[in-house]
């Protein structure tokens, strides 16, 4: 790591690897190389956050009955990170969740329960992209809880709609690179990862494979929309406060699964 420039990225992202990617005590075996994230979508024309930025709550709020959409299993994690800021789970339970399922379980009780009681609020559930844009443009949604690339791709096409991080941090994915045992051409691969690392260079990739980038100030480089878009979508502190989602055992994803299904049948 010391031939890596891993203070030019985002310092969210580069956890990931120290904390996911350390094996035996050897280190981070990662670098992370292009993101996206989950946040609030909604029409523009219909409907605006109360405040400066919008919530996880707005998706199950009364005020927007039978106007919201969200993926099941993600909108559930959204619930409870909004559930935190109001109270009724206590701060950082749904990452502690992740530790065992003997944790899980009471926190993901009170969720799935929380979540039940607003299910008739909900308009739609979603599963992919196309069904995130119909909503948006005609199953009459107003604000819903989706990834940032199809709302964004709407907004890009001038239709009334709007993505943004909300105040408890989206969730975001990221995809990272790392090594195999026994590579060679080492000064060429450590020279690869400093021309990746360099804002400039990472700035101009992002027009290519339409991805955001970890490398700070990337965006600054990249084209006129991309820059609009994500200065929109990620304003103030939004990206010093993101979520990436945790490494996920499979005993994690069984137990989640019983909740949704509970949830979905409810």
């Amino acid at each position: 790591m010391n031939n890596v420039p891993i203070d030019k990225v985002n310092p969210a992202m580069s956890k990931i690897g120290t904390d996911g990617w350390n094996f035996k005590g050897k280190g981070s075996h990662w670098l992370p190389h292009i993101w996206g994230t989950e946040g609030i979508a909604w029409r523009t024309d219909k409907w605006a956050p109360a405040g400066a930025a919008p919530s996880y709550g707005d998706v199950w709020s009364d005020a927007n009955a039978g106007k919201t959409m969200g993926r099941p299993h993600s909108m559930m994690l959204g619930a409870g990170l909004y559930m935190e800021t109001v109270g009724e789970l206590n701060k950082g339970d749904m990452w502690k969740a992740y530790e065992s399922e003997t944790t899980m379980r009471p926190i993901w009780d009170k969720v799935s329960s929380w979540c039940i009681a607003r299910k008739k609020n909900l308009k739609l559930l979603w599963n992919d992209a196309d069904t995130q844009k119909n909503g948006l443009l005609n199953e009459g949604v107003i604000v819903g809880q989706t990834w940032d690339g199809p709302p964004m791709a709407l907004k890009t096409a001038g239709e009334p709609v709007m993505y943004q991080a909300p105040l408890e941090g989206s969730m975001a994915w990221v995809d990272g690179i790392a090594m195999p045992i026994g590579a060679k051409n080492m000064e060429q691969i450590y020279e690869f990862i400093k021309f990746a690392f360099d804002a400039k260079h990472a700035g101009v990739a992002i027009d290519s494979h339409g991805y955001n980038s970890p490398v700070l100030g990337a965006d600054t480089f990249a084209g006129a929309a991309y820059k609009k878009n994500f200065s929109d979508a990620y304003p103030g502190n939004s990206l010093a406060n993101l979520n990436p989602w945790p490494p996920q055992a499979p005993w994690y994803a069984e137990v989640r699964t019983e909740y949704v299904n509970k949830f979905k049948s409810a």
